[in-house]
């Protein structure tokens, strides 16, 4: 049986030991988490417009990863925060492979600044800053309380109430028209995930599996259906 394709999106920062180099980079537990449930994972550097096409041509699926800020400018606001962790370029050619992967009806996935991007690019907006959204401990470690949606893919998954990590300091605020919550935190009604309303195959989380599917059977399930039923 062939084994599915997954794109996963790349991300760019200067190398701590020589600034000049830039590093390409994905975190390892995407490739891993692909690879276990019988996928294969293929990193996507940023391009521009046409490479997201080619890209989304080559791949059975997408998965979109965390990150920068989204630029509020995509979302028709000012900056607000005191931050200089954005990057437009990766901001344009993401916008270009979720465009790319709805034309040509490829699922995505999206993890954190990935689930935020998704629900800017459908017309929602983000918070610029929350608090108490990102832990201080180790990431394969989980903090906060997740309660899912009633029937939902993430109910069936993790059970009407689970725990996860938390690193984000943005969060989604106004939602697209074709995007519905089916999970939260509890204690402050943040949303945690999303999918869509219409025929777009998608789901996005903001907690971070890749980091948990190795020591957690409910994240490596979460793996399992994206690469194999999403």
């Amino acid at each position: 049986m062939k084994r599915p394709i997954i794109g996963i999106t790349g991300n760019e920062r200067p190398n701590p030991e020589d600034e000049f180099a830039i590093m390409s980079y994905a975190a390892k537990g995407f490739v891993e988490g692909v690879k276990e449930v019988g996928g294969t994972p293929i990193i996507l550097p940023i391009g521009d417009a046409d490479m997201a096409r080619r890209y989304i041509q080559m791949i059975d699926k997408l998965i979109l990863t965390g990150g920068q800020n989204v630029s509020p400018q995509f979302y028709g606001e000012e900056k607000t925060i005191d931050s200089d962790d954005y990057y437009l370029e990766r901001d344009l050619f993401e916008l270009a492979l979720i465009h790319e992967a709805i034309q040509q009806q490829k699922p995505i996935f999206t993890v954190c600044r990935g689930t935020q991007l998704f629900n800017v690019a459908m017309g929602g907006t983000l918070y610029q800053d929350i608090e108490h959204h990102w832990q201080d401990s180790s990431a394969e470690y989980t903090t906060q309380k997740l309660v899912t949606k009633s029937d939902s893919v993430l109910e069936k998954i993790y059970g009407e109430v689970s725990h996860i990590n938390s690193f984000h300091h943005q969060s989604i605020k106004d939602l697209a028209e074709n995007v519905e919550v089916i999970a939260r935190d509890p204690k402050d009604n943040t949303i945690e995930a999303i999918t869509t309303t219409d025929e777009i195959a998608y789901l996005g989380v903001q907690w971070h599996p890749e980091f948990l599917f190795e020591t957690r059977p409910k994240d490596r399930m979460l793996f399992d259906y994206v690469v194999n039923r999403l």
